[in-house]
């Protein structure tokens, strides 16, 4: 029986920006809301190997052919943290470089805040407040995103 090859590829934008899957690419923002205390958001920090290293981000990558943005991205999750409980989706937001590539992220809300694991691409993970956020080292994307948009308030 034959094996499908999945390969995705480096790919430059009309702004001459370098980015990592030709289709665009997804990720997921989970956030915990406790009875009390501030919300909490799921992140991971990127492995030595990938673009990036050591800084936070969320879990996600390459959108493949004929995928929408919500399946890459929970493709995504469980290669990178593992396996994920029900989930809520409260909006798909989409950054756009500048250059037409999109990288779409899946804000959902959880019931739990559920451990996550460092699986594939992914040093370590952990839930963290806005505050704490601020304070870590940001994947650039992830960054710009936040701060352009002012969503450090989420």
């Amino acid at each position: 029986m034959p094996t499908e090859r999945i390969t995705d590829r480096w790919t430059v934008c009309e702004k001459d920006h370098v980015h990592w899957g030709h289709n665009g690419a997804a990720g997921f923002l989970f956030r915990y809301v406790p009875r009390e205390g501030e919300p909490r958001y799921l992140l991971q920090q990127r492995a030595k190997l990938v673009y990036f290293p050591g800084t936070w981000g969320i879990p996600g990558s390459a959108i493949r052919e004929g995928e929408s943005p919500e399946a890459a991205a929970r493709r995504e999750v469980l290669e990178e943290v593992g396996l994920i409980p029900a989930y809520r989706i409260t909006g798909i937001e989409v950054q756009n470089c500048g250059g037409e590539w999109k990288f779409y992220i899946a804000k959902a809300d959880v019931e739990t805040q559920f451990e996550a694991f460092a699986v594939r691409e992914t040093d370590a993970t952990g839930w963290f407040t806005k505050t704490e956020m601020r304070n870590l080292s940001l994947h650039p994307g992830l960054r710009e995103w936040l701060e352009k948009y002012g969503r450090f308030g989420l």
